[in-house]
């Protein structure tokens, strides 16, 4: 079996200035069969299928793909793939993630029921994965130019599903991204539900809505999720306390900190801040 794969470390200070950021990238000809195993990932991650073909099941549920078709794995959800025996995928991908990925993920045609989409355009879907892939490194400006080659990617995914958006869905998506932004914001302090949607300018059980229409999460769940990822963030690039991490994410309570962190993660966070390698991902549960 013969591929490539580059991981980017939380370490990189200039991740913490965008709202997208690369995680890995890489491109892979499969033997016959390869087998992964049962995972579960904390970053969304495109394949795309070049050659030959496998099985994606995802919940539980399989799902053939073939060349010119491609296949979205979501953070937290269980997934397994496996390559067809006699005719093997060769495939390329990135994983990404970020305050964005949620709202522009669900504006592309993949869907938890239906991860799996057929390209209008196959060719041009390739040529944008592989310039990412192309422009990988770990320097500041490969940063950038990954981040940028990945938003052009994401343009396309969102040109190929859309159809016009009406407008009250429009107004939606305004909503979504103004919580989210003041989330972004602050994080860190004690706000409520009630604050964010006192900030949007919603009343609570609107902002409830739209975050579920367009998210598939209540706000509160939203709010909470942000809050562990910059746990994990700062775990991973400092030592410190579980009680200075819970308080530095916005956790007022560090007993309610671990108890949600070991049921999101499947770890606690100091068996988390044991097992951090500085690695792309949270956690993986096999």
């Amino acid at each position: 079996m013969k591929g490539h794969e580059y991981k980017y470390s939380f370490k990189n200070q200039f991740r913490t200035m965008a709202s997208m950021s690369v995680y890995r990238t890489g491109h892979q000809q499969c033997s016959g069969g390869y087998h992964r195993g049962l995972e579960v990932r904390d970053f969304y991650l495109i394949h795309f299928v070049m050659e030959g073909g496998g099985v994606y099941t995802l919940n539980g549920r399989k799902h053939p793909v073939r060349k010119g078709q491609a296949f979205l794995i979501y953070p937290s959800m269980p997934i397994d793939y496996q390559a067809d025996a006699a005719d093997p995928w060769e495939f390329c991908w990135v994983g990404f993630n970020g305050n964005d990925a949620r709202l522009l993920m669900n504006a592309t045609g993949f869907t938890p029921q239906n991860p799996v989409i057929t390209l209008k355009d196959p060719e041009r879907m390739e040529e944008l994965l592989m310039n990412i892939y192309r422009c990988r490194g770990h320097h500041p400006h490969e940063f950038i130019n990954m981040t940028a080659k990945l938003y052009e990617l994401l343009a396309f995914l969102i040109q190929e599903a859309s159809d016009p958006m009406p407008a009250q869905s429009r107004t939606g998506v305004e909503h979504v991204q103004r919580a989210c932004d003041f989330i972004a914001s602050h994080y860190q302090d004690p706000i409520t539900i009630n604050d964010i949607a006192g900030h949007v300018g919603i009343c609570r059980s609107r902002l409830y809505r739209v975050f579920k229409a367009h998210l598939s999460i209540s706000p509160l769940q939203y709010l909470t999720e942000f809050r562990l990822r910059e746990a994990c963030n700062l775990m991973n690039r400092q030592k410190a306390t579980v009680k200075e991490v819970a308080y530095a994410a916005g956790f007022s309570d560090p007993l309610y900190f671990s108890t949600v962190f070991k049921k999101s993660l499947g770890q606690s966070p100091k068996e988390y801040m044991k097992s951090s390698k500085g690695d792309d991902t949270y956690v993986t549960r096999q």
